[in-house]
């Protein structure tokens, strides 16, 4: 009998298991993706060494793969020209079982690149390491926990930035759900107040305020101004409620004048400066930041995404100058891309994964490979890849539109237009991830406190020869280190309310709550993504939020 049922296997051969049960033939690991590609959302992402690292794709919907329960870490050499199209230079390797399976998660490089941190994002397998942040090492391509720091609770559906140049990485908004942590068990979507920063140097993470009080999706962009640079959050959506289940989204753009939240990082504070200019209302979309010399201006572009009443993908690309705070219009997509994101190198934005409609199947669309690329400069949609193209400038005409308003008819705070007055934040910072030359790496507050604090140190180390004020310093130091090593309390939660006032002291990130709510259990979010042969419509694991 047993023998009767190998060889009907053997005779039915590929058809029998693109049937539907089983593909004993598609469980190889791969090295690149030369036998195809599909979709995948979303990415972490970030360039590190002249390698860009893309993390979050399974087997599932790879040609060659099929096994959705294959995690690997994607990679593209940026030292030589390639098409974007060709599978072949995605090259791959398989992430060790230990490390767990996510979606939607940051990815932030230290100074030195030599390490990049894993954070935030939903699980889709093995989640119980729970908080736990994992890094790798690029050096020796190899992943490991975190360990010896207190670590914030896993959030998705958040935003983040990296800037390397000031041993930083942000993260604002999302969500604590049953696809992050155990402890929820229904739909149930915590919102946490506030934005993450993590040292990529000493690897500790802070509490800082946020520009909303319950907040997900939009873009967060690191951009070179001031003495540490500054923060520009773009977009962003707002729940009815904070914490429950069925809550309704709005965009802020529709519940407010037309803004962008900009935070000074030294000065620790958020300003809501109004923009002018037309730019389309979106959500799941990406930012990358360019700067043009002529001008001596920032722009903050926006590719992609999707309308949130509609659910329309939205080919339209916009960018936000900066200092003006106005916007303008580029060349569009060529194709709509939602849930993607954003990688600069020189003029070239790197648009990762992502879906071509707002669905959950098959319908969500298929493309040949994980990215493509927009030329800021240009505005058009490369079909491959030059490393040679560094450097970014505007048109004349825009140029000339900026030189003639270089800043907005108002600005929101005396002291964010004192701000752009201050010299760029480092030599060292690029706003577009070209590598530039190195220097030591600038100091970044990790205590409990108020970076005010770091500044008023900044201050009297100029006068150190006094021995009173060393006295001080001394005190001061010694007492915030006891601080660091208080128990920490949950992230704070409250109304979708635009957050001006100046930043208080917090401390360091909360652990995340332990409270085992026995709730009644809900549907799982354990699922698959589509298999390679597409007959079958399984769809791709989300937290079933906007559908």
């Amino acid at each position: 009998m047993a023998g009767w049922w190998f060889m009907l296997l053997w005779v039915l051969g590929p058809s029998f298991a693109n049937a539907g049960v089983i593909n004993l033939a598609k469980k190889t690991v791969l090295s690149d993706l030369s036998g195809g590609f599909c979709r995948s959302y979303r990415f972490g992402a970030d360039i590190a060494n002249n390698v860009l690292y893309m993390v979050g794709l399974d087997g599932g919907l790879i040609p060659d793969d099929g096994d959705a329960s294959n995690n690997y870490l994607v990679t593209l050499d940026l030292t030589s020209s390639f098409s974007t199209s060709e599978g072949k230079n995605y090259k791959m390797a398989k992430i060790d079982t230990d490390v767990p399976k996510i979606k939607d998660m940051a990815v932030w490089s230290n100074a030195e690149n030599s390490t990049l941190y894993q954070y935030g994002g939903r699980f889709l397998e093995n989640i119980t390491s729970e908080d736990t942040i994992w890094t790798y090492t690029t050096k020796d391509r190899s992943w490991s926990k975190q360990d010896g720091t207190i670590q914030p609770s896993r959030l998705e559906y958040g935003v983040y930035t990296n800037a390397p140049a000031i041993q930083a990485g942000f993260w604002i908004g999302g969500y604590r759900a049953s696809g992050t942590t155990a402890s929820i068990t229904d739909s149930t979507r915590d919102y946490a107040t506030g934005m993450i920063q993590l040292n990529t140097t000493t690897g500790q993470y802070t509490a800082l305020d946020g520009p909303y009080e319950a907040v997900e999706e939009g873009s967060l962009s690191y951009v070179p101004v001031g003495d540490k640079g500054i923060l520009v959050y773009i977009g962003g959506d707002v729940p009815s409620i904070k914490d429950g289940i069925n809550a309704t989204m709005s965009a802020i753009s529709e519940l407010m004048e037309p803004c962008s939240s900009v935070y000074d990082i030294a000065g620790a504070k958020w300003y809501n400066q109004s923009t002018m200019g037309t730019v389309a209302s979106r959500t799941q979309f990406c930012a990358s930041v360019q700067h043009d010399e002529s001008s001596s201006s920032y722009q903050i572009y926006v590719l992609g995404g999707a309308d949130l009443k509609s659910k329309d993908t939205i080919l339209d690309v916009n960018y936000l100058s900066i200092p003006s705070f106005k916007w303008y219009s580029a060349a569009p997509l060529d194709d709509p891309r939602m849930t993607l994101t954003c990688v600069t190198y020189g003029r070239q934005i790197f648009g990762i994964g992502g879906r071509l409609a707002w669905a959950e199947d098959g319908q969500a669309g298929c493309y040949d490979a994980p990215a493509f690329i927009y030329d800021a400069q240009s505005e058009v949609t490369r079909s491959s890849f030059d490393p040679t193209l560094s450097s970014f400038s505007l048109s004349s005409s825009t140029a000339s539109d900026i030189k003639t308003s270089p800043s907005p008819s108002s600005w929101a705070d005396p002291a964010l237009k004192t701000l752009f007055g201050k010299s760029a934040a480092t030599t060292s910072t690029t706003a577009n991830n070209k590598p530039s030359s190195t220097s030591e790496p600038q100091e970044v507050n990790t205590s409990g406190q108020s970076t005010k604090g770091a500044i008023a140190g900044g201050v009297v180390g100029g006068v150190a020869g006094l021995a009173l004020i060393i006295g001080l310093l001394w005190f001061f130091v010694a007492r915030n280190k006891k601080q660091k090593n208080a128990e920490l309390a949950e992230p704070k939660l409250g109304e979708a309310e635009f957050v001006t006032h100046q930043v208080q002291p917090m401390p360091e990130l909360p652990v995340g709550a332990r409270d085992g709510r026995a709730e009644l259990r809900g549907e799982s979010h354990m699922r698959w993504e589509l298999p390679v042969d597409h007959k079958r419509e399984i769809p791709e694991l989300d937290s079933g939020r906007n559908s």
